[in-house]
């Protein structure tokens, strides 16, 4: 990193984060006041985009005066700006600084093959192309890095043309410090998991953490293990709809119940599949099956939160729910167990809680801590 780049972040005002209006625009708090800043990454940001958290700002050329560069979690910044990272990786290929990559002649960026539009064209020493593509990793827990944070049908595109070249490589952009290994995102896109594992002993795939300086800039990469398991898309999920008046409602056997105005999760399982059983809940169906069809109809699914594994932790979720501070609706989708309820009232959104997405992180990749491979 040039001093004048370092020069830059030690001048980053630092604001805090207050809520996430669209993909692109965000209201922070910077110097006491309320201001619209661009948000340069079209990812979820979930467990980084927390009310009260701090951000790093720099001049925006565009509508707004800022944009954020960096969210701090737990302690330490992540660059959440897409555009900037793919340039910072442009720079280490150019000075020789990624680990793998060395022997391969920079050329120029965002080239066009066909359809498809990659990162980087680098040379060969034969002459050949060699096409990059980057995809910048945001999320990460404990030292577990994955990607996607959201449904990248673009994603999983990139990786079947890189094949189609003969000639791609696919690198994953660790940005969170001390990560141990990268395993891509299948309870949020299990199509890009499919995708790769398809494709993995077809085209290097290159998972390259990120160094931060003692002043906390990036001037080198470490290569981390790309870990693909054997997996099949049952599981469990949750679900968080958001009830926006007082309202009574009949459901099913447990009669006519009084639901508040807040948020209620609900906590079930797709044993065979668990995205199909997500898709059928936000579904429209005519016939009423479980407790919770006679109710969403009524409430608005603001989020589904997959998990996929083998084991079942439908209960385990409803009980996390429970510890987390939710008021159990009684007997509500736990007819056949012996849980108290499956659905939880809080009062306020509890997607906007930091306790609420480590426990989902540590639930989807707590077991790649003790068994990384």
């Amino acid at each position: 990193m040039n001093a004048e780049t370092m020069t830059e972040y030690n001048s980053l005002p630092e604001a805090r984060f207050i809520t996430r209006l669209n993909r692109f625009v965000a209201e922070v708090s910077l110097g006491g006041k309320h201001i619209l800043v661009h948000v340069p990454n079209t990812g979820r940001l979930s467990e980084l985009a927390i009310p009260g958290a701090r951000v790093l700002l720099v001049p925006s050329p565009g509508k707004y005066p800022y944009k954020i560069r960096y969210m701090y979690y737990d302690g330490y910044p992540v660059m959440i700006d897409s555009t900037y990272s793919n340039r910072l990786f442009w720079e280490l290929l150019n000075k020789g600084n990624v680990p793998g990559l060395e022997g391969l002649k920079p050329v120029r960026r965002e080239p066009a093959v066909g359809n498809s539009r990659f990162d980087f064209l680098l040379r060969d020493r034969d002459g050949g192309d060699v096409f990059i593509e980057l995809k910048s990793c945001t999320l990460a827990w404990n030292g577990v890095a994955s990607f996607p944070d959201a449904v990248s049908a673009r994603a999983s595109a990139h990786v079947r043309h890189l094949r189609e070249t003969g000639r791609g490589i696919l690198v994953l952009f660790l940005l969170h410090r001390d990560i141990r290994c990268f395993v891509p995102n299948y309870h949020t896109d299990y199509e890009f998991y499919r995708t790769l594992a398809e494709n993995r002993d077809h085209i290097p795939i290159h998972a390259l953490s990120a160094v931060y300086n003692e002043d906390l800039t990036i001037s080198s990469l470490r290569p981390v293990p790309v870990v693909v398991p054997e997996i099949t898309p049952g599981g469990a999920y949750l679900l968080i709809l958001k009830n926006d008046r007082e309202q009574h409602i009949t459901a099913g056997g447990l009669g006519t119940l009084c639901f508040r105005e807040g948020y209620y999760i609900y906590s079930g399982s797709g044993r065979t599949n668990v995205f199909t059983r997500i898709a059928y809940h936000r579904g429209t169906q005519q016939r009423k099956h479980w407790h919770i069809d006679y109710i969403k109809g009524h409430m608005k699914i603001t989020a589904d939160i997959p998990f996929v594994t083998g084991d079942d932790i439908e209960c385990s979720l409803a009980g996390n729910m429970a510890e987390l501070g939710g008021e159990p609706v009684p007997c509500f989708g736990s007819s056949d167990c012996r849980c108290s309820s499956h659905l939880h009232y809080f009062r306020d959104p509890p997607a906007l809680r930091r306790d609420f997405w480590d426990f989902v992180l540590e639930t989807r990749f707590g077991g790649y801590i003790k068994n990384p491979q």
